[in-house]
């Protein structure tokens, strides 16, 4: 077998067959005013070929909500021997020059006890996501941000539920090596085209044993359906599935996204509860060293979904 690499597009050719051989967060909840909820999907197990592989995924890097957005959420954690964990939370998005940037608020649960150290706390991120990612947290709405580095990036951002910073962000999206692996079937008769994104050589996830992630974008909309992460040893380690969409204020976005750990079968659902897109934010609240925020509330226009 040999490989040919085309730019950063690596086209595999064995004696049997062919086929070419992926935090965007904000990316994810856009469809690009297409309207993937509703019209007839693509059925048509179509192959590609290389130059447009790479454009879909160009178009897709690129894609994004008209405006700035708010939701109001709920984690949902469903451990496979221990009771459904719940907690809510507000999102904030919008872009800048460095590409999409996010803000994710989880306040402490009411009826935490202020002086259990064990019990999960309150959760706030900023994520820049693009070409040169970075996250920030804490933990306290008086407390300084501290910039997520190396492995702590894959660490859950709250005790018990699966997602970490690493999946809020999708920095993968942006990793330059990539292996289009063909159409593939999502459901019953949804089509997709699946890229392989390749873990750069001595990035925070080659290190923690990532070798690549694999992307589901939807073969007419372009519109992201799964994400799966598999390791050193081609085991898949997690499955990211899109199971639904909405329309709010005449674009959609996706409602509910389910995070499943494969060794343990344990999964985090992510429910959109209520959404205001195209609407204008303060960049202050994206701004890691800026301590007090201002706007720490859904714009008065937020509507239940």
């Amino acid at each position: 077998m040999f490989y040919q690499k085309i730019g950063t597009f690596i086209f595999r050719r064995s004696a049997l067959y062919s086929f070419a051989v992926a935090g965007l967060f904000c990316a994810l909840f856009t469809t690009n005013g297409q309207r993937a909820g509703r019209e007839m999907p693509s059925r048509f197990m179509d192959r590609i070929d290389t130059e447009e592989g790479a454009r879909r995924l160009s178009n897709f890097r690129r894609q994004r909500l008209e405006g700035d957005f708010c939701f109001e959420f709920e984690l949902e954690h469903k451990p496979k021997r221990a009771r459904t964990e719940r907690y809510k939370g507000t999102m904030w998005g919008s872009w800048n020059d460095s590409g999409p940037v996010t803000r994710v608020l989880i306040p402490a649960p009411k009826d935490q006890k202020s002086n259990s150290t064990d019990a999960p706390h309150m959760v706030d991120l900023i994520i820049q996501n693009g070409e040169h990612p970075e996250v920030w947290i804490r933990h306290s709405p008086h407390s300084v941000y501290k910039r997520v580095e190396g492995r702590a990036i894959f660490e859950p951002i709250l005790p018990g539920i699966l997602y970490s910073p690493f999946d809020l962000q999708m920095p993968f999206i942006y990793w330059k090596d990539f292996v289009y692996e063909g159409p593939a079937l999502f459901g019953v008769s949804r089509v997709v085209q699946e890229f392989l994104m390749l873990a750069p050589e001595g990035s925070a996830s080659a290190l923690s044993g990532i070798a690549s992630v694999k992307v589901g974008l939807d073969d007419t909309y372009n519109a992201l359906w799964r994400i799966e992460t598999i390791n050193n040893d081609d085991s898949v380690a997690s499955r990211f599935t899109v199971e639904s969409f909405k329309k709010i204020q005449d674009q959609y976005i996706v409602k509910r996204i389910t995070l499943t750990d494969y060794p343990t079968k344990d999964r985090t659902t992510f429910n959109v509860k209520k959404a205001s897109v195209g609407i204008s934010l303060s960049h202050e609240i994206f701004d890691p060293y800026v301590q007090k925020k201002k706007v720490l509330f859904a714009p008065p226009s937020i509507k239940n979904l």
